[in-house]
């Protein structure tokens, strides 16, 4: 079988030798927990540390492992490096359970870079510190992306594309425009292409193994870490439905006189009080001798008896200078109403 050369003084090729060897450990995640695996290039030698998911591993299952990492060296010619060694850590301990390494025949660069070029600022030999390697790591990538940014602002060419911009958009607004359009098409464009043809099948897969190689290293923590994660979701997911959702009230909780009925009585519906043709009219059967009262808005004199309706009906008159009217209640109830106009003018 024909070696493949890789130079690891490229970056591309250092990552392509770091996601075949975490892909051949994740063949074995029931040993190992391959999105820990570290690696280092120093000093033309080349150290990966591997994390055991349990101190006390099968040994014969460690033996197949390491055989499969030597098989693979075997097929590769590495630019630059003169030895390889590879050592296995138990979860927080800072020396190796089992260490292992051989020479290879060194095949020299054909531009020599720096020594520590690929190495990860302030990072020592592989040994288990994830939480200081992971704050390094995050820190080196902020000030990459802010070096670049601040790069690409200063940079001749950023300032004469400014420039240039500026006098399109003074001399021509329309077609200033439609060239922001047509920008912001093509992005679109390149976005959705992006999301179409990403990996997501193998992106699933691999967050997938993730999560069981967690659950297998510590249950009872991972099972922690879910529900807190799922409950932050499930919270935030309300306070949004709250937030979204228009004001409620409970009908239920309501008394069953909720609703105000000053508006619809006999008053509101009738003129001012005062005796009036409107609110004669207004007058209806049944009412009692108080809300007659408050529609004429003054107290009337009684009569008589009327007879008619027995010797409990009692007439009351209410009169103003263009009308008379006179009401006859039984049982504190309107039962016949009658009127006279004083001024026919009015």
């Amino acid at each position: 079988m024909k070696a493949v050369r890789l130079n690891l003084e490229d970056r591309q090729a250092w990552q392509k030798l770091q996601h075949v060897l975490i892909s051949l450990a994740s063949d074995y995640m029931d040993l190992v927990a391959a999105e820990q695996t570290e690696f280092k290039f120093e000093q033309q030698v080349l150290s990966i540390a591997f994390t055991l998911i349990v101190s006390n591993s099968d040994r014969d299952r460690l033996n197949e492992f390491t055989q499969s990492i030597d098989r693979y060296f075997n097929r590769l010619q590495l630019v630059g490096v003169r030895r390889i060694e590879w050592e296995f850590y138990a979860i927080g301990e800072a020396e190796p359970v089992l260490a292992q390494g051989r020479d290879i025949a060194f095949v020299a660069a054909p531009a020599k870079l720096p020594s520590n070029a690929l190495a990860t600022g302030g990072q020592r030999s592989p040994v288990r510190n994830g939480s200081k390697s992971s704050l390094t790591k995050g820190k080196s990538r902020a000030g990459q992306i802010v070096n670049r940014f601040r790069g690409w602002l200063t940079d001749p060419k950023t300032l004469q594309a400014a420039r240039t911009a500026s006098r399109i958009t003074i001399r021509d607004p329309k077609g200033a425009l439609e060239a922001v359009k047509n920008t912001a098409v093509a992005k679109f464009s390149e976005t959705i292409d992006w999301v179409d043809t990403f990996p997501w099948e193998n992106w699933t897969k691999e967050k997938t193994q993730q999560i069981k190689r967690r659950h297998q290293r510590n249950l009872v923590r991972s099972i922690i870490e879910d529900v807190l994660i799922l409950g932050v979701m499930m919270i935030a997911a309300l306070w949004l439905i709250e937030s979204l959702s228009p004001p409620s009230f409970n009908l239920a909780l309501l008394p069953r006189q909720h609703h105000d009925t000053n508006m619809t009585s006999a008053q509101y519906r009738c003129g001012s009080p005062a005796v009036s043709l409107k609110n004669y009219v207004c007058l209806q059967r049944g009412m009692s001798y108080n809300q007659v009262a408050d529609i004429l808005g003054k107290e009337g004199k009684p009569l008589a008896i009327d007879p008619k309706y027995g010797d409990r009906a009692v007439i009351i008159s209410w009169s103003s200078p263009d009308l008379s009217m006179n009401a006859t209640f039984l049982n504190d109830k309107l039962v016949s109403r009658a009127y006279r106009q004083l001024n026919a003018s009015k």
